[in-house]
């Protein structure tokens, strides 16, 4: 999503706000460099300013473009009055763009940049030479203008939102970023059908010496046998999480505390009665249920806390315990 469209109100009134803020912060710098004479137009640009907040709240587009004329128009005067080409409040061209182009959709900002010509048409009938160069004096009003397009275009760019992987490449289970949400949907729809629903937390024991042994790719197929085999047990409302690299979440619908310890034993039998990768691997298991545990960090740090009383040694640190950091 781009920045500028993050308000839902209408272009209208958003660059009537800016309006007036650049305007009070236009008369505000006239006051301190002691420029008298451009004070007035500033003013003037002020009350415009609160003016067309006003009729952008009654009217809508009504006069909307008119009063982008009137900005580039009080502009150049302010400009003519502090110095023509030589005043250093040219500089507050750039955010005069940013302001007119930021609150609207880009189809708008040709016409809204095309006004800008009145600012180079009000300084050249003040000075015809533009500072004693026309041609330089053009350049730089068209950099300036410019200046302001591209800070403009740079805000409205789209984030980059950092990509979630939401399932382990592993496994196919989900990751700890789908954890919290998921199981807060399977405990809404417990408590809607008055059902249990049992989470199981499953990690494998002494993994750090697996992946000395095995190594990190080796240790990965370790992983993706162990998940092979949870899976054949898993029924179709069941869901499974790895949340570490030695550690796994599962959540049972339907089934009551003793169901699922009844279900882990199997597991874990499952996984300890072949060799996966030519060791013998074992789980320490935990288990929980709700509504008995009705809080959902409770829920999963009473799983959790029947595999060990530390967290796993091999999980990131990120990752470590996602039963409370996962999104």
């Amino acid at each position: 999503m781009s920045r500028a469209p993050r308000s839902s109100r209408p272009p209208e009134l958003l660059r009537g706000r800016f309006r007036t803020l650049f305007f009070a912060a236009l008369a505000a710098l006239c006051v301190l460099t002691q420029q008298r004479a451009a004070l007035a137009p500033a003013l003037l640009g002020l009350v415009l300013g609160i003016c067309s907040v006003k009729l952008a709240r009654r009217r809508g587009h009504t006069l909307a473009h008119t009063l982008v004329v009137l900005d580039w128009l009080l502009l150049g005067v302010v400009v003519v009055l502090s110095g023509g080409a030589h005043s250093w409040l040219l500089l507050t061209v750039p955010p005069l763009v940013v302001v007119h182009l930021c609150a609207s959709p880009r189809a708008d900002w040709p016409f809204l940049l095309a006004p800008a010509l009145l600012l180079v048409i009000v300084v050249a009938i003040a000075d015809p030479t533009l500072g004693g160069n026309k041609a330089t004096g053009l350049a730089r009003l068209f950099v300036l203008v410019a200046a302001g397009g591209i800070i403009a275009h740079e805000l409205h760019r789209p984030r980059q939102r950092q990509r979630v992987v939401s399932v382990d490449g592993t496994t196919g289970f989900y990751t700890a970023e789908r954890l919290r949400s998921l199981l807060a949907d399977a405990m809404r729809e417990a408590t809607a059908q008055h059902a249990p629903l049992s989470v199981v937390c499953l990690r494998l024991d002494h993994f750090r010496d697996s992946q000395d042994f095995l190594g990190a790719q080796g240790s990965e197929l370790l992983v993706r046998g162990v998940a092979r085999r949870l899976k054949r047990r898993l029924g179709a409302d069941d869901t499974a999480f790895r949340v570490g690299a030695d550690t796994f979440i599962l959540t049972l619908p339907g089934m009551t505390l003793p169901e699922a310890r009844r279900v882990a034993a199997e597991l874990c039998h499952d996984v300890a009665a072949e060799l996966i990768e030519r060791r013998r691997q074992t789980l320490s298991v935990g288990a929980s249920s709700f509504p008995t545990v009705r809080g959902l960090d409770a829920l999963l740090h009473e799983a959790y806390a029947g595999t060990l009383s530390a967290p796993p040694e091999t999980a990131p640190a990120s990752a470590t315990l996602p039963l409370a950091a996962a999104n």
